[in-house]
């Protein structure tokens, strides 16, 4: 099982090669690395770091008031099970484990709120940590909120809808963050385009 510094190393050296990435992507014809916006690559590193841990609460937070499955033999006993003495211990608790299932509501529950309540609070984290080193004033930060939140949720739309979902139904609680930093590997070169190319 990955720790949260492990997870938070990882995501910032994730964030900081995607958007190393784009850059060198957008300055394909330029044969120096002068070229390159290094300040970019800290503020998006900074990024993974402050995200990783956030992540990592939210994933558990969801998990514990949400679980993905639920043990219907806890709430509906199986009376074969309960008066059938003669079974083995083994066989029984084996049948129990059958019993374990996927709560679609549960699922689904999570899946809305991360997908709003979650995609609020971790972009709003990015707006801050690529913005607030080259704004005058918090309330040019509040203004970059303003113009720019709604556009990029509507963007992750697209994309982290079926990875969340895919996240909630078969990745272990403990490997999600993981696994949202190695897909979002992609997002964040799209990220770092976007926020080299969208400004107002």
């Amino acid at each position: 099982m990955p720790s949260i510094l492990s997870v938070t190393i990882q995501s910032a050296i994730l964030k900081a090669a995607a958007n190393f990435t784009a850059q060198t992507l957008t300055l394909w014809n330029v044969q120096s690395l002068d070229s390159v916006n290094w300040t970019r690559v800290v503020e998006f590193a900074v990024f993974g770091i402050v995200s990783a841990p956030l992540a990592s609460v939210w994933q558990q937070f969801l998990e514990d008031s949400f679980p993905s499955v639920t043990n219907v033999s806890l709430a509906h006993p199986d009376s074969d099970l309960l008066n059938d003495s003669s079974e083995e211990p083994v066989a029984a608790e084996e049948k129990a484990k059958s019993t374990a299932e996927l709560n679609w509501r549960n699922t689904l529950t999570k899946l809305i709120l991360d997908q709003t309540v979650g995609q609020f609070v971790i972009n709003l984290t990015f707006l801050t940590c690529t913005n607030i080193a080259q704004l005058q004033s918090w309330h040019s930060l509040l203004e970059e909120f303003q113009t720019r939140i709604f556009s990029i949720i509507w963007a992750s739309w697209k994309v982290w809808p079926c990875v969340a979902l895919i996240n909630f139904i078969w990745v272990p609680v403990q490997w999600r963050v993981s696994v949202i930093s190695l897909v979002g590997f992609c997002w964040n070169i799209f990220l770092s385009t976007w926020s080299m190319h969208d400004k107002p």
